[in-house]
């Protein structure tokens, strides 16, 4: 099933929009040349993730030293801060146990699609 969610400069635009598919939002996020499609509804308590922020996360590094990393590829829930990387959909706390459905986003012709 494909969806098209819009041109490419009103998805960019708005930076993250809303479709339905099979009866559920999905929230198609821009950043920068790159586009990404989640559940728009956090595994914890509902909310809308594109309601939430974007942001990048610290990521491994030696002990006692602190590198930030995944710039803009962190969304994090509004409600409570729960945090899942895009590219995946999974948690950053326990990504074994918790994620977003993830759906695969090409370009085609100008448009956005999103491929369910």
């Amino acid at each position: 099933m494909e969806v098209r969610v819009g041109s490419v400069e009103e998805v960019r635009r708005d930076g993250c929009r809303i479709v339905e598919v099979n009866g559920r939002s999905v929230g198609v996020i821009s950043i920068g040349e790159e586009f990404f499609a989640i559940i728009d509804r956090c595994p914890h308590m509902g909310a809308s993730m594109c309601a939430g922020s974007l942001s990048g996360t610290f990521v491994a590094s030696e002990p006692h030293e602190y590198v930030y990393g995944k710039a803009g590829r962190v969304v994090r829930c509004p409600w409570h801060g729960w945090e899942f990387d895009l590219e995946s959909g999974r948690s950053l706390l326990e990504p074994k146990r918790f994620g977003l459905k993830t759906y695969r986003i090409t370009q085609l012709d100008g448009e956005v699609v999103l491929h369910a």
